[in-house]
């Protein structure tokens, strides 16, 4: 059996414009037969060798050569030697349909054809120093996954967390659902393939009866598959960067931007009050048929005991919350992330003497080492929590210098996830800012907020960014105090009112011109943008304005 060749230059070129010929030197015949000449069979085919049959050369590279292996039932091979590793490569013919040329004539023309088709590929990618060998999808993120795996550490800031690994998963999981032809490899992805990415991943979540998923969601969905790109496929050399197909994030506004599920000041305050009243105490507000707080004939709220007042795991359990309120006043007053706070210890409290001696019963400083931070750094934080942390050494039987500060009272250990979960979903509840959802148990609390929010002990810390902002304190301030940046909290919590910062502006300047009369003038000019502030001292003005009038 013999292969179909081309036999002439110009058929040669019109299957494959722009591959150069170079048959004498590539593979030169017996008999000196030219390039533009019919070439012999003798210039391809060899006596079988072992396995190899029907050894086929390619033109203008003297390592390569199409084949059947006798041991494959006669299946053809393409036989490639890349110079540029020193590694030798054998792949099995196939179409992009799949189809498998048969061992005939007109299998051994088809063969060639894909043998020269996958040679030019490869010959390309070799010259660009990638990969010979191709990367399935689904290889790649499995290879990455593995990476990320041994980076899992339970010693802050050496590696990332379980729930963190668990995160990239299921992020990729997203991603390989939406490529789903999974094996395909990477070098073979249209550049244009995920631009449909955002649209897709939000009808999909909708399908599964899931909430559709935030911006901010499918843009971190896409830089973890942006990293698994650059960390293994161009890393080991399958593809080039710029072979990386697009992947598009959405641009987020600047007051768009995810926004962080923090308390109101009403919300706040009834938080705080029922847990103080009623939630630390074991005790619950009775609801009627209309679900509504029912009241008796003196006007205050029927409540019941929740919580087995006279036994011993009911006393353990009452001090369990009042330690998690008091968490929840630290949190507020402080700004501290709850990851800092879980792990505080008394050692970490200092006095702060630089303020008056009666100020000393109110502020204390907390230094947070770095290994407790998100940041990695350590700093040190002022706060106005002295009061809750005499109440918390006459509650804790463990005060020792090095004890945790909130640790289990039964096991003497640090208070599980558990424990800080469903604690503050009791406490909504109880506040009646949360309802429980349908699917609750007693293994898996979960709660409804009225508010639509999600609100986590995360959340007492934006609420004190918040609130610090509004009350005037200072950007720089702020950020120092809480660990963060001022890019951070002017992203995500800072809105400039310039109307509202006179009074700081004018710190510091002891001189200021003034205008000889009042600039009513301004109110006749058109502009639309105009925004009315009226401030105490303009109403002032207006008053004695009508006296001398009158």
């Amino acid at each position: 059996m013999f292969p179909v060749i081309p036999t002439v230059q110009s058929d040669w070129q019109s299957c494959y414009p722009g591959v150069t010929l170079d048959l004498q030197r590539a593979n030169p015949s017996r008999d000196g037969a030219g390039v533009t000449e019919a070439l012999p069979i003798s210039a391809f085919l060899e006596m079988s060798d072992g396995n190899i049959l029907d050894k086929q050369g390619i033109p203008t590279d003297k390592n390569a050569y199409v084949y059947r292996r006798s041991d494959k039932g006669g299946r053809w091979y393409l036989y490639f030697y890349d110079k540029e590793s020193g590694k030798r490569h054998r792949f099995a013919l196939k179409s992009q349909t799949n189809d498998i040329p048969e061992p005939t004539s007109a299998g051994a023309e088809k063969a060639w054809m894909l043998g020269v088709e996958k040679f030019i590929e490869l010959k390309g990618k070799s010259e660009r120093g990638e990969s010979v060998r191709g990367l399935r999808f689904e290889d790649m993120v499995e290879k990455f996954l593995a990476k990320e795996r041994k980076k899992i550490s339970t010693t802050p800031h050496t590696g990332i967390s379980e729930a963190r690994f668990r995160l990239l998963n299921t992020q990729l999981r997203w991603v390989s659902e939406f490529v789903g032809d999974t094996r395909k490899e990477v070098h073979k992805i249209r550049r244009n393939t995920f631009l449909n990415y955002e649209v897709w991943r939000k009808e999909r979540a909708i399908q599964y009866g899931k909430d559709t998923p935030q911006n901010t969601t499918i843009n971190q969905e896409i830089s973890t598959l942006r990293r698994a790109f650059n960390e293994v496929a161009v890393a080991e050399g399958f593809i080039n960067r710029d072979s990386i197909p697009e992947l598009p994030s959405i641009k987020l506004p600047k007051d768009k931007k995810h926004r962080r599920d923090d308390l109101t000041e009403n919300e706040w305050l009834e938080l705080e009050k029922c847990c103080r009243l009623y939630w630390i105490k074991g005790k619950t507000r009775i609801l009627n048929d209309e679900y509504e707080m029912k009241q008796n004939s003196q006007g205050k709220w029927e409540t019941k005991t929740n919580v087995q007042i006279k036994s011993e795991r009911g006393r353990i359990q009452l001090i369990h919350r009042e330690m998690l309120y008091l968490a929840m006043r630290i949190s507020m007053d402080s700004g501290i992330r709850p990851g800092s706070l879980r792990k505080m210890k008394w050692k970490d409290i200092t006095e702060n003497t630089t303020i008056p001696v009666a100020e000393r019963k109110t502020w204390v400083l907390i230094d947070v080492p770095a290994e407790n931070t998100k940041t990695g750094r350590s700093y040190r934080c002022s706060a106005p929590i002295a009061k809750h942390l005499e109440r918390l050494r006459k509650i804790s039987t463990y005060t020792k210098p090095n004890d945790f500060i909130f640790l289990n009272q039964t096991r003497g250990t640090q208070m599980s996830e558990r424990l800080w979960k469903d604690g503050i979903s009791e406490a909504l509840v109880e506040a009646r800012l949360a309802d429980w959802s349908e699917d609750d148990s007693n293994n898996c609390r979960k709660i409804d907020v009225h508010s639509g929010k999600n609100i986590t002990w995360y959340s007492f810390r934006h609420t004190h960014i918040t609130l610090r902002l509004n009350a005037g304190t200072p950007v720089p301030v702020i950020a120092a105090n809480c660990d963060t940046s001022m890019k951070y909290i002017e992203e995500h919590y800072f809105h400039y009112r310039a109307a509202e910062q006179t009074e700081i502006l004018g710190k510091g300047r002891k001189s200021l011109g003034k205008a000889e009369e009042h600039l009513d003038w301004i109110e006749e000019l058109p502009n639309a943008n105009k925004v009315k502030v009226t401030t105490v001292a303009t109403k002032r003005r207006h008053s004695t304005a009508k006296q001398v009038n009158k």
